[in-house]
């Protein structure tokens, strides 16, 4: 059995929250905006303004920053209180994900709009679940995929650069799970242990193309605060193609040892969702045993954005081998999608990658 899901609409434009109203009103005439303090005074109390100006009326509910159950149920209460019809996000990935649960646990529509491109939460019918200090907990699934994504290309290009580049870390994985779960023949984010179609497994390779033809024009557009074509382009592969391709294709190990560095404490936790990605993609690739000149072009493309490559680039040079088998056993925990390898992977397998992979990349930069 194959499956495919997306959001039910996506829309991007440049200065697309001036006009945002329109797609909104037919959810309801009353919902929740859910945004953090920085992103409300940076564009939430304009969009804010925009939306009550068409004649929506919007509870403003403040995030206080982590996608926990504990914040979930308090969003949730504020949802009843008010008879949302419709639950909105503003923010990054933990808004989104909060936003879908809360969206869930009351049965109504989910908004989208997304003021980062640093992950590919937007699109999805899931929520990564942490704990109120921080630590991952789970994944949360849900029965739909969020009912309206709306992308402002502004926004996005206003951001941060370090940003847009968390989001292409994050989105270079995508293929590379994607075409590791299609030669396994293993199952995607889908329920029902459902396996990919054509067109996800297409999104994915389109989203891969997408990054090493725009990449680096975007990012030099992103420096800038400007839109452009590239940057466009980027924007979508980040936010639907390697969030829908992500879901309908599946994950595999660059995922899992990402939650796999929970195990550990320091300062390996300043970094983002997206650069601890960025060497778990290096890894799936010594695991899956990618040829030389494979896991060379990935490396080469990480380095020229500035992305981790090496142990010591995650702050994990100082660690010792018993710390790397923690963060190895809790890669391969059940329930990780690391077991779609398409073949048996060990914590002993894992921390050999994770120390071949750092060798081979710091060889390659002439590290010694």
């Amino acid at each position: 059995m194959t499956a495919f899901a997306s959001p039910s609409t996506y829309v991007q434009d440049d200065q697309l929250l001036t006009h945002a109203a329109p797609y909104i009103a037919p959810f309801g005439d009353h919902g929740m905006l859910l945004t953090d303090d920085n992103v409300w005074q940076l564009v939430g109390a304009t969009f804010y303004q925009n939306l009550t100006d068409a004649g929506l009326t919007i509870a403003h509910v403040t995030f206080n920053g982590e996608s926990s159950p504990e914040e979930i149920d308090r969003i949730k209460a504020i949802g009843e209180r008010t008879a949302a019809k419709f639950v909105m996000a503003l923010g990054g990935g933990k808004t989104n994900d909060t936003t879908k649960a809360v969206g869930d646990a009351l049965g109504i529509p989910v908004v989208i709009v997304p003021t980062l491109a640093s992950n590919d939460s937007p699109c999805t019918r899931l929520s990564v679940i942490y704990s109120p200090a921080g630590e991952f907990m789970t994944y949360r699934f849900y029965d739909k995929n969020p009912d309206l994504v709306l992308v402002d290309d502004a926004v996005i290009a206003g951001a941060p650069v370090r940003f847009l580049v968390d989001g292409i870390a994050d989105a270079l994985s995508t293929n590379v799970e994607a075409q590791t779960i299609a030669r396994a023949r293993t199952t995607t984010l889908l329920p029902l242990h459902t396996h990919q179609t054509a067109a996800g497994l297409a999104l994915a390779e389109k989203c891969e193309e997408l990054l090493f033809t725009y990449g680096e024009q975007a990012v030099a557009a992103a420096n800038q605060h400007v839109v452009t074509p590239a940057l466009s382009h980027i924007i979508e592969a980040n936010i639907l193609l390697s969030g829908v391709g992500a879901e309908s294709s599946g994950l595999a190990a660059a995922h899992s040892f990402q939650n796999g560095l929970t195990a550990l404490s320091g300062d390996v936790h300043k970094l983002s969702h997206g650069q601890k990605v960025a060497f778990g993609t290096l890894l799936n690739l010594t695991l899956t045993g990618a040829s030389d000149a494979e896991f060379a072009r990935y490396l080469d493309f990480e380095n020229r954005l500035g992305l981790p490559t090496t142990l010591s680039a995650l702050h994990l040079d100082s660690v010792s081998d018993d710390d790397l088998l923690k963060v190895a056993k809790l890669t391969v925990q059940d329930g990780e999608t690391i077991h779609n390898m398409g073949f048996p992977v060990t914590a002993r397998a894992v921390f050999a990658a994770m120390k071949a992979t750092d060798r081979h990349s710091r060889r390659l930069q002439g590290f010694g």
